[in-house]
């Protein structure tokens, strides 16, 4: 069959997330604080304000498994002014997570009324180090937990914060607990949630993911831009970047949260993340920093390609399905890692396409045999797969061809 170039590997990236337990009074796991990590040894944030929060969230609710990382309970997530008033948009829906007023915020008539939105939209929202002043009692209205940092201020302080909080039904959340004494003193002046060192440091939580292409990124947000656009269009532009279609999955697996609606395609996983919340998680995307080059799509795109091309030829294997099984083996390639374990990072999937991942014997599996027995030259795998020899060479090539030209359009 000769030699076939299959491309550079995709681009992967370490992603990484601090988080900090938070406890109530009874000592049971109440939540995390997310908090920006550059590194997988930092012990502190090496960066703030819209950049850190981005990339924090990005991390959080797309690079990881939400559940593994949060165990089902809160994420806490600082938010400074650009997402309270709508500059940026806060992606992922409410019920998963806490937004945080950063205490670095200028609190002034957009900020209260975005905050207020916020809310009625249904996130709860905390005020971060929280100390009173004229222009924050708005907030108190609206918050729902009130946080006070028990170490940075004197314990006068504390109590007149406490006391302010405590009057419009907030509840008061201990910053900095780093004893049992001062454990002992906060549960005694109404506290009911803790965090602290002395009740558990951060953790350094590390992912490897693909890093997506910005070309495409900005491409199909400007393609969202329009109301005409369709599930149809999105998966189009998708297709040109793998792991921009992998961000998608991930988000896709947050949105599911334990629905029992199977992918099966690209265009599910669209409709399941609805077109507004894509464009929002795009928009932080071009903004992370994370880029990735046209130039080293190479096999993932081709194996796609390719098993679409012979799927069209068959009537057992949906092309569309054929395209997202050689895609999501291209990726898990990419990754080191296999079909199988791929499949815990993303969300419920048909079982046709599941089960080829996983390395089953229904025709979606026989067909991606055939291109990977292709790819490597084993004529036996080939031959074993009854897929016609001169068929997958010509689709083959056809999807070298394509991979080239995509490349080229979006480098």
């Amino acid at each position: 069959m000769g030699a076939r170039a299959t491309g550079a590997p995709l681009p992967t990236a370490a992603v990484h997330v601090g988080r900090q337990p938070i406890f109530d009074e009874t000592g049971a796991l109440y939540g995390y604080e997310l908090l920006f990590r550059d590194t997988a040894g930092a012990t502190a944030a090496e960066g703030n304000g819209d950049a850190a929060t981005t990339r924090t969230i990005l991390a959080a609710f797309t690079a990881f498994d939400v559940s593994d990382l949060l165990g089902g309970r809160l994420g806490f997530v600082n938010l400074t002014r650009s997402f309270l008033v709508g500059e940026l948009p806060v992606p992922f829906d409410p019920g998963g997570a806490v937004l945080e007023v950063l205490e670095t915020v200028e609190i002034d008539d957009d900020v209260v009324a975005g905050t207020r939105r916020l809310a009625e939209e249904g996130y709860p929202i905390a005020l971060d180090d929280f100390v009173w002043s004229s222009a924050a009692e708005p907030l108190l209205e609206i918050a729902s937990i009130v946080k006070v940092d028990v170490l940075g201020l004197t314990w006068d302080e504390v109590m007149a914060t406490a006391t302010r909080s405590a009057r419009h039904g907030c509840r008061l959340l201990a910053e900095r607990v780093e004893d049992e004494a001062m454990l002992t003193r906060c549960t005694e002046a109404g506290f009911t949630l803790f965090q602290g060192y002395h009740l558990g440091r951060p953790q350094t939580m590390t992912a490897q993911t693909l890093a997506p292409g910005h070309a495409v990124a900005l491409q199909l947000l400007a393609r969202l831009s329009d109301p005409a656009t369709t599930a149809r269009d999105v998966e189009e532009m998708l297709r040109s970047d793998p792991a921009l279609t992998f961000r998608l999955l991930q988000i896709a697996n947050s949105a599911s949260n334990g629905l029992t609606r199977s992918v099966s395609s690209i265009r599910d996983a669209v409709v399941l993340v609805g077109l507004q919340t894509l464009r929002a998680w795009l928009v932080l995307i071009t903004l992370s920093g994370i880029g990735g080059s046209a130039d080293r799509l190479g096999a993932a795109l081709t194996r796609a390609r390719t098993c679409e091309t012979v799927a069209r030829g068959s009537a057992t294997v949906r092309p569309d399905v054929a395209f997202t099984v050689g895609l999501l083996d291209g990726i898990a390639q990419s990754l080191g890692t296999d079909g199988e374990q791929l499949l815990e990072r993303l969300p419920p999937l048909s079982d046709e396409l599941a089960d080829a991942l996983a390395g089953g014997r229904g025709p979606l599996r026989t067909l991606l045999d055939a291109v990977h027995g292709y790819e490597t030259g084993d004529l036996a795998a080939v031959a074993a797969s009854g897929v016609d020899p001169g068929a997958l060479a010509e689709a083959y090539l056809g999807a070298l061809a394509w991979t080239n030209r995509t490349a080229s359009a979006v480098g």
